[in-house]
């Protein structure tokens, strides 16, 4: 395989995320003189109100350092979320050069060429590699015109450090699921791959908070990123700690390259022995497979039963966090006219509905990516013309899509609801149950906004439908954070579904903004049927 081509595959996740990551640090820097004030005091005293703000969520990103200066600020806000962002684009990235090549027949097309198994997968990381110096650069140039407009600048040394470290964990966390796929079967290998960078992420985060686990956290690459902050003035580049992550994504691309030439192609590493069977040359009996909807489902019911106890246990641990850290913010009173934006009713339910269901709504949108990211698989490699076959109309093939998509996004919001709501009541939280439900049946039209969207997508572009979908999501999602910022008019907030979602925990249904999203998602869908008839099969 030549390093072009494997670069040609990655063209538009290249394209993507190095669009994304210089649009947020060119916001994030112009965003900061917007709201630092105009003096020395002013600066001073909206440091501290962020510094101690950061302080109560350090168990989601790390405490910011000197964030009255836009170096620390954008450190903070921007490349804090990088981490997110790449280790996102690694996991689905890796996940196509392992699996979803072979699943294409790709592999078996290169390695006929004569192409060795080694050099094959170093080539798709090298071409990964360099789109990321690519997007590292994008968004290091995005400070640079961000600073430059309000006369001030940033050493050289330090985007270049701050670069380094954020392709270092890139790389690590790309070699990390690379190994991983080589393991876990196709069918299973993206669920695999997410559950331990999720794992590995939150063991990081936790142990800001919770001592027992810090003796573990060097186990996760994202410990490593968090010791280096260099764009801040007191902030610094732990040499060691980039060593580690460039060394730990070569040792885990060298043991994914061995792996990956011992096993076959299409088939994990180790093989679950199973009894010996006789061969069996009729239809599966399980009546399961011939129920449209149903069978779905049943094919699914192991990612679906991970993504509801994941939703869900995450949702307890927002509750308990809640509850710790309402009454030090509270007494805080350079952020209460911060605070005031949100509160609209009860303290506790004010602050539960936007840290509980704010990270619900993402959680909730990357499940729809997900099912979206099944579908332009389905139309590429193969399984999509089968099941036409059957023969299935394609208008069909799309109703029960949507319907297995609405009805996973209700388990996992039904789960997690009762969850959080059993919670609320140990913690002695006291939270309106209709409003309890309405805003976690809120996080269904949510996931089908997100569905019909994508499926638009897949029925024009469904190479790129991820890509484009997941780039959609981070864009809507910074809407909400930039708009008040820049005081963009009200209605660029309507572009993004996390503001049509509104407060519902605390001020109830947005009935307008639920309309907005049913009518998106009835125009999605529909539109997705005609462009569908319309196009070729893998086309």
């Amino acid at each position: 395989m030549s390093f072009l081509y494997s670069l040609r595959l990655t063209r538009w996740g290249i394209a993507g995320f190095s669009t994304l990551a210089f649009t947020l640090t060119l916001l994030q820097s112009v965003g900061f003189y917007q709201v630092v004030g105009h003096t020395p005091a002013e600066r001073a005293a909206f440091g501290r109100s962020m510094a101690q703000l950061a302080a109560q969520f350090t168990v989601l990103i790390a405490a910011p350092i000197r964030p009255d200066t836009v170096g620390g600020y954008v450190q903070w806000r921007a490349y804090s979320f990088f981490a997110i962002l790449f280790a996102i684009w690694a996991l689905v990235s890796a996940y196509g050069a392992a699996r979803g090549d072979e699943e294409r027949g790709m592999v078996e097309q290169i390695l006929a060429t004569g192409t060795a198994r080694a050099d094959a997968l170093v080539t798709r990381i090298l071409s990964f590699a360099a789109g990321c110096v690519v997007a590292v650069t994008a968004a290091a140039v995005g400070v640079v015109v961000g600073v430059s407009g309000a006369h001030e600048s940033i050493g050289i040394d330090s985007l270049a450090g701050v670069s380094v470290n954020l392709l270092a964990l890139a790389l690590s966390c790309y070699a990390l699921t690379l190994l991983v796929c080589q393991f876990a079967a196709s069918r299973y290998a993206t669920a695999a791959s997410a559950i331990v960078m999720l794992g590995l992420f939150l063991l990081n985060s936790l142990s800001r908070q919770l001592d027992q686990l810090s003796g573990w956290r060097w186990l996760s690459p994202f410990r490593y990123y968090d010791l280096s902050q260099p764009l801040a003035p007191a902030g610094a580049f732990d040499v060691r700690g980039v060593e580690v992550l460039f060394g730990s994504a070569a040792l885990m691309t060298v043991a994914a390259a061995v792996a990956f030439s011992y096993r076959d192609v299409g088939s994990p590493l180790v093989r679950i022995p199973v009894a010996p069977h006789p061969v069996v040359r009729e239809p599966d009996r399980n009546p399961v497979w011939r129920v449209p909807v149903l069978r779905d489902l049943y094919d699914r019911r192991a990612g679906l039963a991970a993504w509801t106890a994941g939703v869900a246990l995450l949702g307890v641990l927002m509750v308990i966090l809640t509850r710790s850290m309402v009454e030090p913010l509270l007494a805080l009173a350079q952020l209460r006219p911060y605070f005031n934006v949100f509160i609209t009713g009860g303290v506790y339910p004010s602050f539960l509905g936007f840290i509980w269901f704010g990270f619900a709504q993402l959680l909730i949108a990357g499940y729809a990516i997900a099912q979206v990211a099944r579908w332009s698989a389905e139309d590429t490699d193969g399984r999509l013309e089968a099941l036409l076959s059957s023969p299935i109309s394609r208008r069909g093939v799309l109703i029960e899509r949507a319907t297995v998509a609405m009805i996973g996004a209700l388990v996992i919001a039904a789960v997690s609801g009762v969850a959080v709501g059993i919670e609320s009541h140990v913690q002695s939280i006291d939270l309106n149950q209709g409003r309890l439900i309405a805003a976690s049946l809120l996080l269904v039209a949510m996931a089908m906004f997100f569905a019909a969207i994508g499926a638009l997508l897949a029925s024009l572009l469904p190479r790129a439908t991820v890509g484009l979908l997941g780039g959609f999501a981070f864009v809507s999602y910074f809407i909400v954070q930039l708009a008040p910022i820049f005081h963009w008019p009200t209605w660029t907030q309507d572009l993004s579904a996390f503001h049509l979602y509104g407060q519902p925990l605390s001020s109830g249904v947005d009935v307008t903004g639920l309309v907005i999203m049913l009518l998106v998602v009835a125009v999605g869908f529909v539109a997705s049927a005609l462009m569908m008839g319309r196009r070729d099969v893998g086309a």
